[in-house]
Parts: structure tokens; sequence; C-alpha cells
């Protein structure tokens, strides 16, 4: 039977490893840190585009970048901070209180105000967001501070922008915080790669001027299906709003080029009309030049037939000048209806290239990862995420308008603008022993996920 010493202090074949570990030993924790900020980036890029209906219930405080526009105004669009007072400051209004506002609301008020100062009648305004208030994380992370916050951020997304838990919170040579780190990583990448390829879903819709797209057929399943609805509601809303934006303008330039068509039909029957009026009073004036060498009739009236054949030259003149307008007019619109088309083809194409070439490289961060995975869990002392879960504490100080308050969190928790969250880890003696791993294998990085089933989205 071996002793317990046998059982705390395995022995290992002395190798090369060894050798490597010893000359570089904060090598494997820089990279790992590295890999959780390459994931923190990934996520903030998914979060980004978010569903806009979360942003329409978003209410506004200190901190917040909007950006207002009212047509017809050279003063707009412009971008304002929310300042401490939660107001606004806008050219002719001045200050305009927006804490506690969504962006239907401020546009209603910022309307009002025109309309009560009687500065514009039917003022048509709109808010958007330019950029949310930073939330802050602090305690037993890489890199605490404030990050920009995006709609539907959890805690568990914090925690990767900020590059995971600090390593030496619970031991600088401890592999589960390695594994924590890499998995949540991985899995953010993995978020990414799928936003990446309903993207291309999405362009390729698009392309063929599909009002749907079939969302791709391999969801990751580490954050369930809020989020990966959240994208492809996301790419849906960017089809149908692109769609409509790129109709409307087709549409505008077709119907000024047939209005523009019908006003030179317009103006050569106008042309052909006058040119018979001034043809026939040619032919007057030279029976009256006729009948006057004849001596039937005086001077004064063909001084007055060759005035009235002068006027009728000169309005042909005029009509052939703007039936040449039109027609100018008329090609300038047929290309820029060419001009449109053309770009907006180039722009699907730039995309969908820049779109393929992201999504190459999240591929291969995802195999360094896996990779990386693969080697702790070969060569490293296997622990589960579990038990680092056990060992940590989150909490939030939240503000609510005029009411302050704290809240016990855990990774699936919803941050919202303005958190602060703070992370502990009370580290408990159980977690370092060898023999106390009870919990189960943490599975493989090739290992097989639930398949689901594609879906279509827009009809």
């Amino acid at each position: 039977m071996s002793s317990r010493a046998d059982q705390q202090f395995p022995s290992r074949p002395f190798g090369k490893m060894d050798w490597s570990r010893r000359l570089f030993p904060g090598f494997e924790h820089a990279a790992s840190r590295m890999l959780a900020m390459i994931g923190g980036l990934a996520i903030a890029l998914v979060l980004f585009t978010a569903d806009t209906s979360r942003a329409d219930g978003y209410t506004f405080d200190t901190g917040d970048v909007l950006r207002v526009s009212v047509i017809g105004e050279e003063s707009y669009p412009l971008d304002v901070v929310v300042d401490d007072r939660g107001s606004i400051s806008l050219p002719l209004l001045g200050d305009v209180q927006a804490r506690g506002l969504t962006t239907v609301a401020l546009s209603q008020a910022i309307q009002r105000a025109f309309q009560q100062q009687k500065l514009i009648l039917e003022p048509f305004v709109k808010v958007e967001i330019g950029q949310y208030r930073p939330f802050f994380i602090s305690g037993t992370v890489a890199h605490p501070g404030s990050y920009p916050f995006q709609p539907g951020i959890t805690v568990r997304h914090a925690l990767a922008i900020a590059g995971g838990f600090r390593p030496n919170a619970v031991g600088n040579t401890e592999p589960a915080l390695q594994i924590a780190d890499l998995r949540s990583a991985r899995a953010n990448l993995a978020i990414e790669e799928y936003r990446l390829k309903v993207r291309l879903a999405r362009l390729q819709a698009e392309s063929r001027q599909d009002k749907s797209f079939v969302a791709p057929p391999d969801p990751p399943v580490e954050f369930g299906g809020h989020l990966i609805g959240d994208i492809i509601a996301s790419e849906q809303a960017q089809l149908d709003a692109r769609l409509a934006a790129y109709r409307d303008d087709l549409s505008y330039l077709e119907a000024s080029l047939d209005r523009m068509r019908k006003e030179a039909n317009m103006v050569a029957a106008t042309r052909d009309e006058r040119e018979k009026t001034a043809n026939i009073q040619l032919e007057e004036l030279q029976s009256a030049r006729a009948l006057r060498e004849k001596g039937l009739i005086t001077n004064s009236n063909v001084m007055t037939a060759e005035r009235a054949h002068t006027s009728y030259r000169a309005e042909l003149a005029q009509t052939e000048l703007q039936q040449e307008q039109v027609q100018q007019e008329m090609l300038n619109s047929e290309s820029e209806l060419r001009k449109k088309r053309q770009s907006y083809e180039m722009d699907l194409i730039a995309q969908t290239q820049d779109t393929q070439v992201e999504l190459g490289k999240v591929q291969s961060q995802i195999r360094y990862v896996a990779d990386k995975l693969l080697y702790i869990f070969t060569y490293g002392e296997q622990r589960t995420f579990d038990d680092l879960q056990g060992s940590v504490k989150i909490s939030i100080f939240r503000r609510d308008r005029k009411v302050a308050h704290d809240l016990v969190a855990d990774e699936n928790t919803e941050v919202r603008a303005g958190d602060v969250i703070e992370v502990s880890i009370v580290a408990n003696k159980g977690f370092y022993a060898p023999d106390t791993v009870t919990s189960g294998a943490i599975a493989a990085p090739n290992a097989e996920a639930p398949v689901i089933q594609p879906s279509t989205i827009g009809q």
C-alpha cells in the first residue's frame, strides 16, 4: 500500500519538459493570460451586434454618449455625453434631461422642446446610443478597471474581458486556473466563430436579395440558446434594414428617372408643336413679303409678321435647350442608378471577404486553444472548473436611478451599464489536495457537442 506522501507527491519521469518549466516558469501563465484577453476581445465583438430590442429599453445615465439627429438642422447630428446631472446640452435648446429615459422617450422630449420653444414646428428627432457607459470590475481578476458595456453581457463575459482570474489568487502553479481561462477563451472564440458564420449566411442571402437566411447548423452549446438567438436576430435585423434601405434608394432613383422620362416626352411634344407653329409662321411671313412686293400690304404688316416669326423661333430654341437639359439629367440619373447597384455589390463582396478572413483567424485561434488545453490535460494536474467556482464570490454594486444596492451574483448574472463587479476567491485547503478531487473529469477539447438543427430566420 502506498503511503500518504506517495499519493500527494507521485513520482514522474524527469524529461525535457521539466527543464523547460524550470527555465521559463512564467511562460505558460503569460500565454494563458494572452489567450484570455483574445477571448475577451472576441466576446466584445459578439455582444456589439446584440439584439436592438435591448437598446430600446435601455435608460440613460451619466457617462452615456448619445447621437442626436434633427433633420434639416445644420448643427445636427452630433454626439453628446450625459453629464453628472443626467442632462445633455443641445444647440438651440440648451440642457435637456436624459437620465432615466429611453431612446424613444428622449426623442419625444427633444421634439416637444423644439415645438414649445417654437423653433421647429414639426421636428423629426432621432436619438441613438453612440457608446454605453462602462461597467467596472475589480478584485481577483487579471486586468481590473472599466470596460465598454454592451447589451446582453453577463458576469462570465466580464471575467473574460478582464482577462480571467488573476493567477496568484489561488497559486501560480495551479492548472485549474489555466483550464478555466482556456475554456472561457475557447467558448468566447466559439461564439465569435458562430457569429461570423451567421454573418456569412446573411451576406449570401443579401447578395441574392432574399428576405431570410438559414442559420448555420452548428451553434456552440456553451452559452445555451439565449446569446445564439441574439446573434441570429441581430443579423436578421441588419438584413431587413439593409434590404429596405437599398430598395428604397433604388425606388427613389427609378421614380426620379421615370419622372425625367415623362418630362422629356412632354418637352419633346412641346418642341414638335412649336416647330410646327414656327414653320406655319414662316410660310405666313413669306406670303406677306410676296404681297408687299405686289403692293397689296404695307411694310408694317410685314414687320409684324417678322416679329412674330422671331418670337416663335426664340421659343423653339428655348424648348430645344430645355430638352437637352432634361436628357442630360436623365442620363445622370441612369448613371447614378448603375453606380448605386455597383457600389452595393462591391460593398457586399468586401464585407464577405473581410468576414471570411476574420473567420479563418478565429478558427486558427480555436485550434491553438484546443492544443493548449490538450497539453494541460496530458501533462498538468487536472482540476475541474467546478472546484474553482465553489470558491468564487461575486457581488455587484448597482444603481437604479436614485436607489443603489448590492447584489449577490454568479457567472450567468446579466451585467448592466454602470455596474461595479467585485470578484474574490476564497481558496480552501481541499482545492489543492490531489486526493480530494471527486468531481467528474474535464471534457476533452474535441468532445462532440449536441447537434442543433438549423432553422430558417426571417420567415
